[in-house]
Parts: structure tokens; sequence; C-alpha cells
């Protein structure tokens, strides 16, 4: 997503995840529409910081950051989500959402799975 986390911005927002904000389908639905018919994988890269929070990028200079969990997992993409007008099709920009948000669901699943598998938490 690209967007860094905050509380603030999470309850802004009314996110429906616990640990993420809501998703943005706009830019998946333009790299898509641009090299779709390239792709047949794209790479969910899901980086969680177990110990402290969320830290700046300061935080990770200074060798303040202990614990990061890299999770990246190949998601298939389905040809029918590249096929269609994003700007001017709102049942093709539903479909891409739906898609969207549901990686989002099992995104947001897997970040609390991983926390629960840690020593201590």
């Amino acid at each position: 997503e690209g967007t860094r986390f905050t509380a603030a911005k999470h309850a802004a927002q009314g996110s429906p995840y616990t640990h993420l904000l809501k998703p943005k389908a706009g830019g998946v639905a333009f790299v898509l529409a641009a090299m779709g018919e390239q792709l047949d994988a794209i790479l969910d890269v899901t980086v969680v910081y177990p110990d402290s929070g969320i830290p700046g990028f300061w935080d990770m200079l200074c060798g303040r950051v202990s614990n990061v969990i890299v999770d990246i997992r190949t998601r298939e993409l389905d040809p029918a989500l590249w096929q269609g007008d994003y700007e001017n099709d709102p049942v093709f920009r539903e479909k891409v959402q739906g898609w969207v948000n549901q990686l989002w669901d099992e995104k947001d699943a897997r970040i609390a799975a991983l926390r629960l598998e840690l020593p201590g938490h």
C-alpha cells in the first residue's frame, strides 16, 4: 500500500482491519491495466515489526529495530483483473476493489497469526 500506518490514520479512516489501513485499489488497477498481460502473478509482501510498534526510518538506521518479519507470498492473477476499464466501468471497479479487499482480509489475518506465533506474544 505504501502509506505509513498510524493509529490516527487508522481511526480517521474507520478501517475495518486491525493491523492495516484501507487499501487503495486504484494504483493496483493502473498497474494491472498497464502490465497485466505480462504478469501471471504478483508478490504480496507483508512486513511486521513485532516488538517495537511501527519504527521510523531513523530507528532502523540507529539499530533500534531488533525483530522484523517479512512474509512473501505469490498471488496468481486472474486475467479478468486487467480486462476492463477501472475508471469508467463501475462493475469492473467493484470487481478489482473486491479482489484487493480480499487480499487485505487475508493479510490482516496473516499479520495477527504471525504475531501470535512469536514467543511472549
